[in-house]
């Protein structure tokens, strides 16, 4: 569904009918470059009972949309949490991590654009700090319309935590590839602990096969044999499904988390798409 007036084209638009909200339900918000998603998590039952989805680009309107579904569709929920999609993060093992010198981290991996602002949120179960850059516009934004007392969270954090939680059982190597707004996110899993994280700016499927091999390589991750799963704003009949299957020959689609329930109109919703969104709940306020 496409709204003329604004531009914004809604994707997904599901809940459950009969489910009624309490003191403890949360709403749980990402934005990325180009998408808004909210989903309704309610903690008592550990179910996922509603998630939205909107493609929609200009800053001012993604936070308008949230500020309007907050006051119309989720009037009756008072926690809310947001997390954003973003490229510049870098992971810092807490024995290394210093607030102090945080920034000069970041700059050493990333560029730093006027205006960025710094913070870092911890990946509890990785034992490390997320250190990310994000706009100040975002920031200005979120304090204008929707209010300055929700911190931003990088979803990352919460997508690294669900993969531990997900295969922490799982000795085997296995590579896991998020694709966002305009980059990915990799991770490579060996004997149930994290060996690799990073991101990368993406404009075409040939770049995300790109640094999908490269990482295979250095990690020597196996195309041929080990397990590859992928996540995020893909379909198989997209150009970037083409490339990947081509070349990995067990590559399948990240499952929703299996630690977490979900509502019957959620099913319905491909398996992978939302996988760093239904993570949201384990990062805590």
């Amino acid at each position: 569904m496409l709204t003329a007036e604004t531009g914004i084209k809604v994707l997904y638009d599901v809940a459950d009918a009969s489910w009624k909200p309490d003191d403890k339900a949360v709403c749980n918000i990402v934005v990325s470059a180009g998408h808004v998603v909210m989903t309704v998590f309610d903690p008592s039952k550990k179910r996922f009972v509603s998630l939205y989805c909107a493609e929609i680009h200009p800053d001012n309107e993604k936070f308008t949309l949230i500020a309007a579904r907050l006051a119309d569709n989720y009037s009756g929920i008072h926690k809310q949490r947001i997390f954003i999609s973003l490229p510049k993060t870098m992971l810092i093992p807490l024995a290394l991590f210093d607030r102090e010198n945080r920034d000069h981290f970041l700059e050493k991996q990333h560029k730093a654009e006027a205006g960025d602002l710094a913070s870092d949120y911890p990946v509890k179960l990785i034992d490390a700090q997320m250190a990310f850059l994000y706009p100040k516009a975002w920031e200005q934004l979120k304090n204008n319309v929707i209010g300055a007392n929700l911190i931003f969270i990088p979803l990352d954090s919460a997508w690294l935590d669900g993969l531990y939680l997900n295969y922490k059982n799982n000795d085997e190597t296995h590579l896991h590839l998020n694709i966002n707004d305009g980059f990915i996110s990799v991770a490579v899993f060996r004997d149930g602990a994290l060996q690799f994280y990073n991101t990368f700016d993406t404009a075409n499927a040939e770049e995300v096969l790109y640094f999908v091999m490269f990482v295979s390589e250095q990690l020597h991750v196996n195309a041929n044999k080990d397990s590859y799963f992928y996540s995020g704003f893909i379909k198989k009949t997209d150009e970037t499904f083409t490339f990947l299957s081509k070349y990995i020959k067990n590559i399948k689609p990240e499952e929703r988390p299996g630690f977490y329930n979900y509502s019957m109109p959620i099913l319905d919703v491909p398996i992978h798409m939302f996988f760093n969104a239904f993570c949201t709940p384990i990062c805590e306020s």
